[in-house]
């Protein structure tokens, strides 16, 4: 989806061939973090607070990092058990 957004956006710009600047205007600076990447895999917080148990409060505090850091430990142990990349 990334490469196709950063085609589209060399395409409207009529650069030849897409530059790494045009691609890293593109991506999300948080492409990483940990909520892109459980969305990639089929988790959202929905997903998540029905699979552990958790209250959908608690998931989004947690995908904040805001959540308690006992809880939020207990979470992520629970997520890699899952075979969760996290």
């Amino acid at each position: 989806m990334h490469l196709t957004l950063a085609f589209e956006q060399g395409f409207r710009l009529d650069a030849k061939p897409v530059t790494a600047d045009i691609v890293e205007q593109v991506l999300s600076r948080a492409i990483d973090d940990l909520e892109p990447t459980l969305t990639r895999n089929g988790y959202d917080a929905t997903a998540i607070a029905q699979q552990f148990n958790a209250k959908p409060s608690e998931v989004r505090a947690f995908l904040a990092g805001s959540l308690d850091p006992d809880r939020g430990r207990e979470l992520t142990e629970q997520l890699r058990q899952a075979g969760v990349p996290v």
